[in-house]
């Protein structure tokens, strides 16, 4: 088994996570790297009113592109231990 942990954020205060996962051996860490960009993306999905505000578009598709640009610099991965996994999941 593989253990991983997953963090980011958007870049703006209070926006962090942490993620603990559980892999087979034989998945690739082409893979791992997808889990962590759709984390990262659904984390700055999820708080795009802290740069756009509430009910507001984004005032451009460049803008927003460099906002989801900026929330993939802030992501990332490592591999844990198994004693780290349960202690952060259990």
């Amino acid at each position: 088994m593989q253990y991983i942990r997953f963090y980011g954020s958007n870049g703006y205060c209070g926006t962090d996570y942490e993620e603990y996962e559980v892999f087979d051996d034989d998945v690739t860490e082409d893979e791992i790297n997808q889990v962590s960009i759709d984390l990262s993306y659904d984390n700055a999905e999820t708080y795009e009113y802290s740069v756009r505000g509430w009910n507001q578009d984004w005032e451009s598709e460049e803008d927003r592109a460099e906002y989801y640009e900026n929330a993939l610099e802030h992501c990332g991965w490592d591999y844990i231990s198994e004693e780290e996994y349960k202690e952060n999941t259990y």
